[in-house]
């Protein structure tokens, strides 16, 4: 309950006006799409995923901000009714960036499950069962952790294996290691070619986000203390996914109550600027002429991003009504950077879906969602399909493997018929990078 207590008086700034339901709520007359599938995507667009599904007060954010202060109060005690309402949280983040008074609704949920399960509630089964692999095989997916880096032998990249001298690491992560090798190899041919230093850093282990997320901050903090003592003789740390990324920079300092020992870096960000400085250029490829592409922002490095900076510069400002600007030139410089990449592929039609940004609806997959409730996070994703399709898009985007995994599976089992890449898989498949 510490986490939960320390946090009382920013729940107490929670006036339940329901705002945190809706995108562009401060934005009502937008403009957009028109209707699709039933959906109209213009003006204010219910975006909840858990309150769209399940309909009840509780399953809202200002439900769910209702539940954490009678538990604060003692008009509540911790149940596995509380834990199955609160655990159907995607802990997208999208109520956050809708709140005028910025209640800090992720880290109240994140606390709110935590408390939950260290007063003595059990795990959902699932997520019992991830837990105590993770411990056993240091990834929950419960892959041979002696086998995590086996598919660089099988594309001929072990040069980087543990490479001595190098001042950056690639941090893989648990999904491209053992799910997605794909966007891995990608971004490894990616770097080799573009001639970048790195190392893959065998004793890698799992970052820890999903524990995090569901309440077992005590497993999450022994991986988080293991990756730091790995990676602290490194200057740079890269990452090819956003919960990854999202781990390390935002949650590990907000742990140990310091900076990082190193710098962290998404893959798109170093692609992005070598493509603004002119240091990388892309060739047409037939395949992908008159295609049209779309990119679906992650939440791990779109949204939460977005909100770590902005408190961040709130925090440390001196003049409110002044560094509101410089929070806004933020926010357009960070969304901007896949962007840039996209935009810079000749042959293919950038569309961008009604919401993106910091606005972006959620592929379905984060919170321990996937893992607990899986009809339910796949059909999220459907929905952000349906987005794409609105569009007329021909090909979904997106910087995180998590991501791909689910709009992936949601294209194949709803039949969208609307291929999922990764940006740097779709450069490294296509051969885009002019020599």
């Amino acid at each position: 309950m510490e986490r939960l207590e320390v946090m009382k008086k920013e729940l107490y700034r929670c006036i339940h006006c329901k705002a945190c339901k809706f995108t562009y709520s401060g934005d009502p007359s937008r403009d957009g799409v028109g209707e699709y599938k039933g959906v109209l995507y213009e003006g204010m667009v219910p975006s909840c995923p858990s309150g769209l599904e399940y309909g009840w007060e509780s399953f809202w954010n200002a439900g769910r901000m209702w539940i954490a202060r009678c538990i604060m109060e003692g008009d509540l005690e911790f149940s596995e009714n509380v834990r199955d309402t609160i655990m159907q949280c995607i802990t997208c983040g999208m109520c956050e960036v809708q709140c005028e008074n910025k209640v800090p609704c992720v880290d109240i949920i994140e606390s709110l499950r935590a408390a939950c399960y260290f007063s003595g509630v059990p795990l959902i089964e699932k997520h019992e069962l991830v837990s105590k692999i993770v411990v056993e095989r240091n990834n929950p997916y419960g892959g041979d952790k002696d086998k995590r880096f086996e598919w660089v032998k099988e594309n001929g990249l072990e040069e980087y294996l543990d490479k001595k001298g190098a001042k950056i690491a690639y941090y893989v992560g648990c999904t491209a290691s053992y799910r997605q090798i794909n966007i891995a190899v990608a971004t490894c041919k990616i770097f080799k070619k573009l001639g970048i230093d790195f190392a893959l850093v065998t004793q890698e282990v799992c970052c820890g986000s999903p524990f995090f997320r569901i309440g077992r901050t005590d497993i999450s903090q022994d991986l988080m203390n293991t990756n730091l003592e790995v990676f602290k003789n490194y200057e740079t740390v890269l990452f090819s996914c956003a919960g990854c990324y999202r781990t390390f920079t935002v949650d590990y300092p907000k742990w140990i109550k310091k900076e990082l020992p190193f710098k962290t870096s998404h893959a798109f960000e170093l692609i992005s600027d070598l493509v603004k400085d002119g240091k990388i250029k892309f060739k047409e490829n037939p395949e992908l002429k008159g295609k049209a592409v779309t990119y679906h922002d992650p939440c791990h490095t779109g949204r939460h991003f977005y909100i770590d900076a902005q408190r961040r510069i709130i925090d440390e400002s001196k003049n409110l009504i002044f560094d509101l600007r410089k929070i806004n030139k933020w926010k357009a410089e960070w969304f901007e950077k896949p962007r840039i990449i996209i935009r810079a592929l000749p042959g293919v039609k950038f569309k961008e879906m009604y919401r993106i940004h910091e606005n972006s609806f959620c592929c379905g997959a984060g919170g321990g969602v996937r893992a607990g409730y899986p009809d339910f996070s796949l059909k999220t994703a459907s929905l952000r399909l349906d987005e794409a399709e609105a569009v007329g898009a021909d090909i979904m985007l997106t910087e995180c493997p998590f991501c791909w995994r689910n709009l992936d599976d949601a294209n194949t089992m709803y039949n969208h018929g609307v291929p999922v890449y990764g940006i740097l898989e779709l450069i490294d498949k296509y051969d885009l990078i002019a020599d």
